[in-house]
């Protein structure tokens, strides 16, 4: 899904509006600058809004224009879709344990006392930060030994589920993994051995390490030049899974074929160099599918959410051909999408009736990175602007790895979750903060990672 295309392209994007068409001496719109001029695509109401109905007034306009793009521009109609996605696009449901359990609470008020450095508003303590309607917050949890210990919600209410955007990839990198540990899948072979409707491609070449570490030397990477172009495949592989028809042709095509076109980056190998592309996890979506002989949503209910004791079903929006688009299109609680990050750590049984993800399959993801791969990335640069420190590493579908053994993963408009296994400690958000007109900015990730650090030095 164009999920994290946007997230790495379209502040550039925003930023020369007014001089990437103008450069070829032409008036005519660019892509960003045109999908802002759309009903619903700017921000003209608080995020405190999303608490409340919408008139059917406002979600007939939202259903008019809905398209990914239109989406990801983060306005109006955008607060209202990551809440309500399953009303837009075909959805499956993963169904939790039968037995619900609320997570205890311990809150920690002094977490909010903790300070922050924003480039556009200085200094904030983490209250601060979270009320401000600069930064668009929706919801924000933080976890620590199983234990609720700070959480605000600022644009929805508990109950209310909200898409997770690329956040999601970490569950499909994640069930790859114990895959791997099952002996089920070797990550070394080549991907077309376990999705053969890529033989004969040049996805030939490359091993399915290489796919979840999305180095897969192939040009779909999600830029400014790929978004910008109607007819990339990042593009295509977009607006196949939302049932858009390719910009050139006017045609509907599948995200397979899009896949099976994918060219080779002239003078890179595959595993030189990390390059973000969602259409790598709809691939790895498409392996566990192929080698469970189950759909997506059943394989993720069977392995995991049927274990944990959550309070909504997981829900997965689908293609037009009905397959998951767990890349991003994914929607829980604030609550329950800290329960998936739980499950990493020493407090599991906080959250489920029995281990799910193994010690074992944690090692692997974090043992799987190369930092040579992540140097000169764009992830790395974001790294910086969202922690306000560097990043060693991605693997296996997280985009941040530190060396002391926390994983991250962000998501398009603002959503993250973050994982510290070793400090007992999970930090959730959501929120609907679009890349353009003064917006963009989310240091929810260096909050996360300062109270992680504090609470583990009590």
């Amino acid at each position: 899904m164009k999920v994290k295309p946007i997230v790495l392209a379209l502040t550039a994007a925003i930023t020369l509006s007014n001089t990437v068409l103008a450069n070829e001496n032409t008036t005519t719109l660019n892509p960003v600058e045109a999908a802002l001029q759309v009903e619903g695509a700017l921000v003209t109401v608080p995020v405190k809004e999303a608490k409340s109905a919408a008139t059917p007034a406002f979600t007939e306009a939202a259903r008019n224009e809905f398209n990914n793009f239109h989406w990801q521009m983060g306005g109006d109609h955008a607060l209202y879709y990551n809440m309500h996605m399953s009303e837009f696009m075909p959805t499956a449901f993963a169904a939790p344990s039968e037995h619900y359990k609320p997570l205890v609470k311990d809150i920690q008020s002094q977490l909010g006392d903790l300070k922050v450095n924003t480039e556009t508003k200085g200094e904030l303590t983490m209250d601060e930060y979270l009320a401000d309607e600069q930064f668009r917050t929706q919801g924000f949890m933080l976890i620590h030994h199983g234990k609720i210990v700070y959480e605000v919600y600022p644009g929805m209410k508990p109950t209310d589920s909200h898409i997770w955007a690329s956040a999601a990839k970490t569950t499909v990198g994640t069930v790859v993994a114990m895959l791997v540990e099952e002996g089920k899948i070797d990550p070394e072979v080549s991907i077309t051995k376990y999705v053969p409707e890529l033989k004969g491609t040049n996805w030939d070449t490359i091993t399915v390490h290489n796919v979840l570490n999305m180095a897969t030397g192939l040009d779909n990477e999600e830029t400014l030049q790929s978004i910008l172009n109607p007819d990339s495949d990042v593009v295509r592989f977009f607006a196949a899974s939302f049932n858009s028809p390719r910009a050139k042709t006017g045609e509907l095509e599948s995200w397979m074929n899009v896949a099976k076109g994918a060219q080779k980056l002239e003078g890179e190998e595959p595993g030189d160099h990390f390059r973000y592309a969602s259409i790598n996890t709809m691939v790895l979506t498409k392996m566990v599918e192929n080698v469970e002989n189950k759909t997506w949503t059943r394989v993720f209910e069977d392995r995991v959410w049927s274990k944990v004791n959550a309070r909504q079903s997981m829900k997965f929006n689908l293609t037009p051909d009905g397959m998951a688009i767990a890349v991003g299109l994914v929607s829980t609680t604030v609550e329950d999408m800290a329960r998936w990050g739980t499950l990493f750590t020493p407090s599991w049984s906080a959250v489920a009736d029995e281990p799910v993800v193994s010690q074992a399959v944690i090692d692997r993801i974090r043992s799987s990175g190369d930092k040579k791969a992540f140097v000169g990335t764009e992830k790395e640069t974001s790294s910086i602007h969202a922690y306000n420190e560097k990043a060693d590493y991605n693997a296996y579908q997280f985009d941040f790895i530190f060396d002391d053994g926390a994983m991250s993963k962000s998501g398009n408009l603002g959503q993250f979750i973050y994982i510290d296994p070793a400090r007992d400690f999970v930090g959730v958000m959501f929120s609907t903060n679009p890349y353009h007109s003064g917006f963009g900015e989310n240091k929810g990730p260096a909050l996360m990672r300062a109270a992680a650090k504090t609470l583990a030095d009590k």
